[in-house]
């Protein structure tokens, strides 16, 4: 994990993981976390903007009514005892504000070793990625799912959608294993 104001490489998590994290948060009645992990995923928005949400932003919005019958938003808003909808979603308990990213991503390191996650580079960006990726992998039309995913991205070109998704890396490794001796 990076220090502060360093980069941090994070990769996709295979849809596989991403659910069964979703399940061990649930049954561990982590659901705060649980929240955190489906917003991140269903919205595909980066930390700050995660972080800075309150209830009264994705309960009964008519842009995430959609979105929250899929991911079980309400669910997890009646689990956690109805907080004040004017509230940040994310707030730390000590000072009133949003937890860091930071405090986020030690959590999350916490969440790979305690339910053995199959990822080697997990933190924030994680589910923004996985989003991505799962688009990709369950798209018709690839090409058309990667010229999509750049505009939501907003990357400046395709390729750089590409390497944020593990696609060019998926490429390259498939050179090397098309070898035979």
């Amino acid at each position: 994990m990076a220090k502060k104001n360093q980069l941090t490489k994070s990769d996709y998590l295979p849809m596989e993981e991403y659910k069964k994290l979703l399940r061990l948060l649930h049954k561990d009645r982590q659901y705060l976390w649980e929240l955190y992990a489906r917003l991140a995923f269903c919205t595909a928005l980066r930390v700050s903007d995660i972080l800075s949400l309150a209830w009264a932003d994705i309960l009964h919005k008519g842009s995430l009514t959609k979105i929250e019958k899929k991911t079980g938003i309400e669910e997890l808003y009646i689990l956690l005892k109805r907080p004040n909808p004017n509230e940040l979603i994310f707030k730390s308990k000590f000072t009133g504000v949003s937890v860091s990213s930071q405090y986020l991503n030690r959590i999350m390191k916490e969440w790979k070793a305690k339910y053995k996650l199959d990822i080697e580079n997990f933190s924030t960006h994680t589910f923004r990625k996985t989003f991505g990726r799962y688009v990709y992998d369950t798209s018709e039309n690839k090409s058309e799912a990667l010229l999509l995913l750049n505009r939501i991205f907003n990357h400046s070109n395709i390729e750089i959608t590409k390497i944020y998704i593990c696609i060019r890396e998926d490429e390259i490794n498939s050179i090397f294993d098309s070898i035979r001796l």
